[in-house]
């Protein structure tokens, strides 16, 4: 099982202050949430917890999903706000900043509007897993499932939500969302905001560190802070902080091999996703050994690869460098792997490259720990080289040099012996 640094990453941005700008944990760069085969419960400091409810099936937005920001009347943005992605209403008022398309009382407008009614009669409709909660959520640390309480919800301080990435969570209140300067939605275990959901009767104000979509009956008005998340009212959409749709990372796999480390990752949503710069170490110092081009920005799953190959043995760490379009970037990771690691077998395998001049590289492993020797010997069965001469332990890949530029041209053989076993491969040196 890979091992992870504890302080990677945070699960979410934390507001220092009130204000249009959005603090982040990374060094620099948009709030993520990732995991990895290693899933993203080991990216973050993971919370181990049983599962009181079932987990809900997810909720289809339509094409009111493809909106940061929707609104069946007007849509405001005020000065110095941002609405990251896609926005639209009946009018729109941009005093801030759109990174996405701003659609005016259009055919689309109007379809996800619909989209957006479907999507929150059905939330309305389904049956709490718990009708219990009081009016301030603030405080509580809650699993996937769905939630109601007694018509209005208040969050001043923290709601601590504690799933991972497939893990569903539903508030439905009938009248008002209320959250406070103070307010932090604190996703743990690889939660991500795109799974919480929260279906308002009527309005929706919102303050401090939000995370979720908002299916609001009639108007949303952000005062200040950050919303990780869309907003989507049948009236009103009133923004005054910043909207975020993050580059969100549901998966992280990284497996380690004879000589190549195997990455693949995988995205819910991005935007403004230049690429992943892919980031190596085995010692303390990062470096940089590939790139991946991102999808920009999308709303539909995105999935990644990235093989770095011909790596010595030993154990190596591995990280993400998130890029945006304009430059800035978040850190994800980092899993580790073990290069070298093979099945306990007697085996030599071809030297690479072959033909060679002068050198090439000579691989084997060994079925059960015990003195082993490989050496060269020439078409004469003269031997010319002892390249290894001791004890070899079952399990690890060994990784030989071959130097012959002392040596003539020719076909030469190298010799693999332990125990009872031997094998043998021709190499050809090339002068």
């Amino acid at each position: 099982m890979a091992h992870f640094d504890s302080a990677i990453i945070s699960p979410g941005p934390m507001l220092a202050g009130r204000g249009c700008v959005t603090q982040r944990s990374h060094p620099i760069g948009r709030s993520s949430h990732l995991l990895a085969v290693i899933f993203l419960s080991m990216l973050v400091l993971h919370t181990a917890v049983s599962q009181t409810y079932n987990n809900p099936t997810t909720v289809d937005l339509g094409t009111a999903g493809n909106y940061r920001a929707l609104a069946g009347t007007a849509l405001s943005i005020s000065a110095g706000c941002t609405a990251d992605g896609n926005v639209g209403g009946t009018s729109v008022t941009n005093g801030g900043t759109v990174t996405g398309t701003t659609d005016v009382n259009n055919a689309a407008v109007t379809t996800a509007l619909g989209d957006l009614t479907t999507a929150k009669n059905g939330l309305a409709a389904r049956t709490p897993d718990d009708a219990t909660l009081a009016v301030e959520l603030g405080g509580l640390n809650l699993e996937r499932g769905i939630y109601a309480g007694p018509g209005t919800f208040g969050i001043n301080g923290t709601l601590t939500l504690t799933g991972t990435a497939s893990d569903i969570f539903i508030f439905k209140t009938t009248t008002t969302l209320i959250t406070g300067a103070t307010c932090v939605v604190n996703l743990v275990g690889g939660a991500l905001a795109s799974n919480v959901f929260w279906e308002i009767g009527s309005a929706a104000t919102i303050d401090g560190d939000f995370k979720g979509n908002i299916l609001a009956g009639t108007y949303i008005t952000q005062i200040a802070g950050a919303i990780d998340g869309r907003t989507l009212g049948l009236t009103a959409v009133t923004l005054g902080g910043s909207t975020v749709l993050p580059v969100e990372l549901v998966a992280f796999t990284a497996t380690g091999g004879r000589t190549d480390a195997e990455l693949r990752w995988s995205t819910a949503s991005e935007v403004n996703n230049y690429g992943f710069e892919i980031e190596r170490r085995q010692t303390a110092d990062w470096q940089a050994t590939g790139f991946v081009t991102g999808a920009g920005t999308s709303n539909a799953p995105r999935d990644y690869s990235y093989t770095d190959k011909n790596l010595a043995p030993g154990r190596y760490g591995y990280r993400l460098k998130q890029v945006d379009n304009d430059g800035t970037f978040s850190y994800y990771g980092s899993p580790e792997v073990e290069i070298g690691l093979a099945v306990k077998k007697f085996e030599l395998e071809s030297n690479y490259p072959n033909p060679f001049n002068p050198s090439t590289t000579i691989v084997f492993t060994v079925g059960e720990d015990g003195q082993t020797s490989l050496t060269v010997s020439n078409v004469l069965g003269q031997k010319v080289m002892t390249l290894f001469e001791g004890n070899a332990t079952a399990g690890r890949l060994y990784q030989v040099q071959f130097d012959a530029s002392n040596l003539p041209g020719g076909l030469y053989f190298a010799n693999l012996e332990s125990g009872k076993q031997h094998m043998t491969q021709k190499m050809v040196l090339v002068k």
